[in-house]
């Protein structure tokens, strides 16, 4: 009898261990792509946003290209205070990025699409408030897991309100959270096992943007902290297996700023922006006894144009190397802003 019992649980244990196994193995390939790919995206989205409100609210985002309090602002200079012109604005942006992460037996590479639109108002030369619709689409490539070659696919949408305020002549804070729905699309084994699964993803983000002037020369400090979460359905494969659930969290705070050159309706500028994770996924085992990478710091950096027009027409375009300092990951960015107030 005791010894049917023992097999019994050795049996049981057997079956236990082969099933987390297998789900492990499976989901590696979901857990490190989206542990890299849900945070590239959400701070993609917070900077988005972060330009706009900067934007509306006028001083640390625009920089000055002509007079630093009016530059890519709602207001005519001279103004009284309260006294708004063309309080309404309505912004567009997009952003393309490539994920190229080249760590043996994990190594992924694809695209990471944000499209944003939003609506703001000026409630008075000092503070505007908005909503801004979000759009994402993901596309990657997983090339040597142990589970074999596959891919990760994402289309989703979310809504985020924010909030900008005109602290002094050279400050601006703003403030925005934000809630998406999205749906996954996964393969492995050489595209011959698929699966499906839901996630929901919200993130909070606040920064402080100055502006100061020297001549022509326009510094922009800015310092933030962003954090999010991603919350993954379980899902069952279509070879049966069934995947838990996963939860991805990211805490950052982040310093620097940008150095532009005033010139007419334009300014040039280079962008240099450092990023403390004193949140992020763990590591994830990947075979014989190594992890996926685990770093805290890692660095931005940019060129852009921010310009305007004699009427209500301003914008940005930007590209960026985002991943400075962290191993074998690769994360280039190319964005563009169009803004019109009325």
């Amino acid at each position: 009898m005791l010894r049917k019992v023992a097999l019994g649980l050795v049996g049981i244990g057997m079956f236990v261990s082969g099933s987390a196994m297998a789900s492990s193995v499976s989901s590696t390939p979901n857990q490190n792509v989206t542990a890299q790919t849900a945070t590239q995206a959400s701070a993609q989205a917070a900077t988005i946003i972060g330009g706009a409100i900067s934007n509306a609210i006028g001083g640390g985002g625009g920089g000055g290209a002509a007079n630093v309090t009016s530059y890519l602002n709602s207001r005519d200079t001279g103004r009284n205070a309260g006294a708004v012109d063309k309080p309404f604005g309505v912004w567009v942006q997009g952003a393309y990025t490539n994920v190229d992460n080249g760590q043996t037996g994990a190594a992924f590479d694809g695209s990471i699409v944000n499209l944003l639109a939003g609506f703001d108002y000026k409630l008075s030369d000092r503070l505007v408030i908005g909503i801004s619709g979000t759009y994402e689409t993901i596309d990657i490539s997983t090339a040597t897991f142990s589970s074999g070659a596959g891919s990760l696919e994402n289309d989703g949408m979310g809504i985020a309100p924010y909030i900008g305020f005109k602290l002094t002549n050279q400050w601006t804070a703003d403030l925005t959270a934000g809630y998406s729905w999205l749906s996954y699309d996964s393969s492995r084994s050489g595209n011959t096992v698929h699966g499906s699964f839901d996630a929901t993803r919200w993130f909070a983000n606040g920064s402080l943007n100055g502006t100061y002037s020297a001549g022509s020369f326009r510094l922009l400090p800015k310092v933030g902290v962003l954090y999010m979460e991603e919350d993954q359905d379980g899902y069952r494969e279509t070879n049966g297996n069934r995947v838990a659930g996963n939860t991805i969290t990211l805490g950052r705070a982040y310093a620097g700023g940008r150095v532009g050159y005033a010139m007419g309706t334009m300014m040039p500028y280079l962008k240099l922006i450092g990023e403390w994770d004193f949140e992020h996924p763990d590591s994830l085992a990947i075979g014989n006894g190594t992890f996926t990478n685990d770093e805290d710091f890692g660095a931005q950096v940019g060129v852009g144009v921010d310009f305007f027009s004699a009427g209500p027409l301003s914008g940005t375009v930007e590209t960026s190397y985002n991943s400075l300092g962290r191993d074998d990951l690769d994360v280039w960015s190319v964005l563009g802003r169009l803004r019109l107030r009325f």
